[in-house]
């Protein structure tokens, strides 16, 4: 399969291909890092049908729904298998109380019986961080633990 790289100045770039059941998709990357999913009409390769606007934790989210990493493959089996097991993505937004500290300074085990089992930063992915780890805003924190201590966890988090 062919990817189509657009250069768009002062907007981003525009990635593009055509599926094997002749539907053209993309994807704008914004110079800020916000994405477009774009779906074009039907014959018409120059018209969206529909543009769907992503932030980064949607971005992230699609791609491992994608199979971008293993992760996501490997957290549903393991989903299956213990019974009450939460997992969720949490993004450190600039509001966060935990943006800019560590997780221990979060106390979020402590507090919420729930961990951080992994963090994603950029293109980078953080397994295992420790209390000492320092969040960043835009950060995407990977929580586990019981339903309720996800959940306590990503107020946490969040703000």
């Amino acid at each position: 399969m062919e990817i189509f790289e657009t250069s768009l100045p002062g907007i981003g770039v525009r990635y593009e291909f055509d599926t094997a059941r002749g539907r053209r998709l993309g994807v704008l990357v914004h110079r800020d890092g916000r994405r477009e999913l774009l779906i074009y009409c039907k014959g018409d390769e120059d018209s969206c049908s529909e543009t769907i606007d992503l932030d980064t934790a949607e971005s992230a989210a699609l791609v491992e729904l994608f199979g971008g990493t293993k992760i996501t493959e490997r957290l549903s089996d393991l989903r299956h298998d213990v019974q009450g097991l939460a997992i969720e993505w949490v993004e450190v937004l600039p509001t966060s109380p935990l943006a800019n500290r560590t997780i221990g300074d979060g106390k979020i085990r402590t507090q919420t019986n729930a961990s951080v089992v992994a963090v994603l930063r950029g293109e980078q992915s953080i397994p295992g961080p420790g209390p000492d780890f320092q969040f960043g805003v835009g950060d995407i924190a990977l929580v586990t633990g019981s339903h309720e201590g996800v959940a306590a966890a990503a107020r946490l988090i969040a703000g």
